[in-house]
């Protein structure tokens, strides 16, 4: 049993066994983020759901229903990972960024972003109310954060932290041109660009992982829905699997005790849940957890002069 101290959790009590890894995947952005090149929505979406199935593993996506009334056809791809046991979660109606509005706007932002989450629930049941704060902004204000916070504890969502944050959405474009033009030479440089992004982000998580709870805890992967992570999802996995890495589901992993830490991190950066816990307790963190989304961004761009 975990023991807590004024919100700490005793490291050596956190249910973990020794050397052993273990990993969420989850999914922004459903039912798709563009460009997408040649290929519709439920395409790229059904060839993540393929390598999923094919390595066993369960995720969690979470879907912006702004979307799915953009475009209706794109309901059946939430059908679609409901019907495998995939978990669905909300990341807004509109993904709306708390940092930018006011908390009761993002409240409602909440509460419109489940009507299609409950819909799916029906025909196939499963909770779904595990929330994603769009760019990981959880409130710059105290107040603000602390009303947004009674506010899904009144409604039964739990946060879906994240643990390895990444800037896997910037490869959207590039691989959609890489394919489409078949730049051979370009996508081999992306695909390997792709997996040390992802692999640098979780070293990053990991090392914060052992200063901030000694140990390495579950993690919680942040993946952005698209023809990037539908090309390079199989190798990804694969590059997990070679670093010792299982993979579990969402709830498997807020159910360790370190996700029940107290953290009062308030500001402009979306930080991951350890960095939060490490600003709240005095101890030294990368700002945006290591991600230079702008870097990363004109990095990529540069392929394509």
């Amino acid at each position: 049993m975990a023991v807590f101290l004024s919100g700490v959790v005793a490291p050596a009590l956190i249910a973990q066994e020794k050397n052993e890894k273990r990993l969420a995947f989850t999914f922004e952005y459903l039912p798709f983020m563009k460009p997408m090149g040649y290929w519709r929505p439920r395409e790229i979406s059904n060839q993540i759901l393929r390598t999923l199935e094919k390595n066993q593993i369960k995720a969690a996506g979470f879907v912006i229903q702004q979307k799915v009334e953009d475009d209706p056809s794109t309901y059946v791809i939430l059908d679609d990972w409901a019907s495998r046991k995939h978990t669905l979660g909300n990341q807004t109606w509109g993904n709306a960024d708390l940092n930018s509005i006011e908390a009761k706007h993002f409240i409602e932002h909440i509460a419109d972003g489940h009507k299609y989450l409950r819909n799916i629930t029906r025909s196939h049941p499963q909770n779904y109310r595990f929330l994603r704060y769009p760019n990981l902004h959880q409130g710059e204000k105290i107040k603000k954060k602390k009303r947004v916070k009674r506010a899904i504890e009144r409604a039964r969502y739990q946060v879906a932290h994240v643990s390895v944050k990444t800037a896997t959405n910037f490869f959207n474009r590039p691989f959609a041109r890489s394919l489409q033009e078949n730049h051979s030479d370009s996508l081999e440089v992306l695909k390997n660009r792709y997996l040390q992004h992802v692999l640098d982000s979780l070293d990053y998580s990991e090392s914060q992982s052992r200063i901030v709870f000694g140990n390495n805890i579950p993690h919680i992967l942040q993946l952005h829905t698209g023809i990037a992570i539908s090309t390079m999802l199989d190798p990804l996995i694969a590059a997990l699997k070679n670093r010792g890495y299982i993979f579990i589901s969402l709830q498997e992993a807020l159910n360790n005790p370190a996700y029940q830490t107290e953290e009062n991190y308030v500001g402009p950066m979306g930080l991951i849940f350890i960095d939060r816990v490490a600003a709240t307790r005095g101890i030294p963190f990368k700002a945006e957890s290591g991600i230079d989304a702008k870097k990363i961004e004109q990095e990529l761009e540069s392929l394509f002069p």
